[in-house]
């Protein structure tokens, strides 16, 4: 009797177990083998993502807000949030004290000649499927590792209105003497600001005191160069050349009564109202100028003429920009990355080049936008790309803390360039043999 209910026992014990041998998975694999963790029954985690971006067009900055929350759809795991900027400069102040404390968002947004700057706080990308589609992504290497990912490309490009050109009877110059011409000529009619300058704010004065002596070294490493020489800014060298020919317009009285005096957004406001005739910015600008003004139809543009005869090929400063990289601090790098193959898709980023209304940055995506393609019908300058100095030339940069913009906020005071000089190539030479 005894014998019998222990076989019953046994039997009510083999079958139970047989039946919660069943309920984890009828394939007899484990979890991982499953695709799963160890714990696959539990709940994915929720991960929020923080990307950080700046961009002085709001109707861009809420395009990009709503577009990433799309993402959710695709992982309903992983939300991101973005933090805005209005202006780059803002950012970077933010961003920097962030790395200083460890607490980068998981994506920031940088600036091509920022990555040296922020190499350690960054993860390489080489290994993202969409890097190898990105057209510029190598030429901008640090250490020969990729460490952010380009968004797009544009030209630098001088803004005028035609009517204001028809009226005055001016022509489009293709020199730095009929350009300063056309500027004086403007500024004897009396009626417009020949150029609106936001000096204010100093990074307006860029098209200038940053890309003057770059294009005209007719050298795309010309940065890098720079931190091979004791001295090279003194006379003779292209930075000499580029500032002289920047204090001729500085010292012309032709960028309103007080170019100091306001900031970017008012030098703006005074091109898109007619108030002023001429300004240079990138092609960014063209949909700002849109919004404002509710149409293209008095806004044209020709390549900076920065070469001082026409024997010399034209050449047009191209910039590529919005660079997206990982932080290393993130906690959830890996769903960053599989972010970054959605947001550079074919499809998705298609949307984000429209938004923007810039050039494309990777092969098989064309951008859409018409006010670009009339420039280019209407003109043909040699195309010049603007790479950033190397880790060596950060390094001794950083050291003198040079700073170009501001240099053209000194110049705008009335600082010449023959003291600005004689300080940079004393600091330089220093830097170097401190090295």
């Amino acid at each position: 009797m005894r014998t019998k209910k222990w076989a019953t026992l046994l039997l009510i014990c083999t079958l139970v177990l047989t039946a919660l041998s069943g309920c984890s998975g009828g394939s007899g694999k484990s979890a991982e083998e499953n695709g799963g963790t160890a714990n696959s029954g539990a709940k994915a985690e929720k991960v929020t993502l923080k990307l950080a971006m700046w961009d002085s067009n709001n109707d861009f900055i809420t395009f990009l807000t709503d577009k990433v929350k799309e993402y959710g759809s695709v992982n309903p795991n992983v939300k991101v949030e973005v933090e805005s900027f209005k202006s780059d400069s803002d950012y970077l102040q933010a961003i920097k004290v962030r790395a200083g404390g460890d607490a980068l968002p998981d994506l920031i947004e940088l600036k091509p000649n920022w990555l040296a700057d922020f190499k350690e706080q960054l993860i390489p990308l080489d290994d993202l499927g969409v890097v190898s589609k990105n057209i510029y992504a190598k030429n901008y290497a640090v250490d020969g590792k990729i460490l952010a990912i380009p968004s797009v490309s544009f030209p630098e490009l001088v803004y005028y209105h035609p009517s204001v050109f028809e009226e005055l009877n001016l022509q489009v110059p293709t020199t730095w003497p009929q350009f300063m011409d056309l500027l004086k000529k403007i500024k004897d009619n009396g009626k417009y600001i020949p150029y609106a300058m936001g000096g204010k704010d100093a990074w307006p004065d860029y098209p200038f005191n940053e890309f003057l002596p770059h294009i005209i070294s007719d050298k795309e490493s010309y940065l890098s160069d720079l931190a091979k020489e004791d001295a090279p800014f003194g006379e003779g060298t292209p930075f000499y050349q580029g500032y002289t020919q920047i204090a001729e317009m500085y010292n012309a009285g032709v960028m309103g009564p007080d170019p100091l005096g306001i900031g970017a957004d008012q030098a703006n406001d005074l091109f898109i109202s007619k108030q002023a005739a001429v300004m240079a910015s990138g092609l960014w600008f063209v949909p700002t100028y849109e919004s404002k003004a509710g149409n293209l139809d008095d806004l044209a543009a020709f390549p900076m003429p920065y070469r001082q005869t026409e024997d010399t090929p034209l050449k047009l400063m191209m910039f590529t920009d919005h660079f997206y990289g990982i932080s290393s601090s993130s906690k959830h790098q890996e769903e960053a990355k599989a972010f970054m193959e959605w947001f550079y898709s074919p499809e998705v980023y298609k949307e984000y080049l429209n938004g923007a209304q810039l050039d494309t940055a990777f092969e098989g995506v064309e951008s859409d936008v018409p006010f670009l393609k009339t420039f280019y019908a209407s003109h043909q300058p040699e195309k010049f790309m603007y790479i950033p100095g190397d880790a060596a030339y950060t390094e001794l940069s950083n050291a003198i803390q040079l700073d170009v913009k501001a240099l053209g906020q000194e110049m705008m005071a009335g600082k010449s360039v023959d003291e600005i000089v004689k300080d940079l190539n004393a600091k330089w030479t220093e830097a170097r043999k401190n090295k």
